[in-house]
């Protein structure tokens, strides 16, 4: 093979390899901006992470936590409820959570235990595919709790 030959050779190859390293870096960096700009952090629609909800559960737990903490989570609290936490304290001491279990597709139950008390709370959602989370918090309301309740919580822990 002559040197002419390898050498037009090279060239012809060696421009396809920059034409499909440009075609990989330019996808890889338009992949990267939809990944970035997506301000879903979970794939919802269609899935069974939500008919499951463990998702919903999961969403009890911090929201609430962060609630009692004092410093309530934006993506999974409505406007309304932190409007109301910044001009009213919510006090509830949660040292142990005993329980969480999803009632409905958008309610569910949570069991602490702080200063010697056990407390349950209904909590209620909104479901929107546009939050991050598909749930947010919308309503909190303290109900009784049973004695069944109590012994239902020894037993799971």
């Amino acid at each position: 093979m002559k040197y002419e030959t390898f050498e037009s050779v090279f060239v012809k190859q060696n421009k396809n390899l920059r034409l499909a390293l440009g075609t990989s870096i330019l996808l890889m960096a338009l992949n990267t901006f939809l990944i970035l700009s997506d301000k879903k952090y979970f794939v919802l629609k269609n899935s069974n992470l939500v008919s499951n909800k463990p998702l919903l559960t999961w969403a009890c737990e911090e929201s609430f936590g962060s609630i009692t903490r004092g410093s309530p989570y934006k993506d999974l609290i409505e406007d309304s409820i932190i409007n109301e936490l910044k001009k009213s304290e919510f006090k509830v001491s949660a040292d142990e959570v005993l329980s969480v279990l999803g009632l409905k597709d958008n309610l569910c139950r949570i069991i602490v235990k702080g200063e010697g008390k056990v407390r349950s709370f209904l909590v209620s959602f909104n479901l929107n595919s546009n939050y991050p989370f598909y749930y947010k918090v919308s309503e909190i309301n303290e109900t009784e709790i049973n004695l069944s309740e109590i012994s239902l919580t020894k037993e799971s822990k």
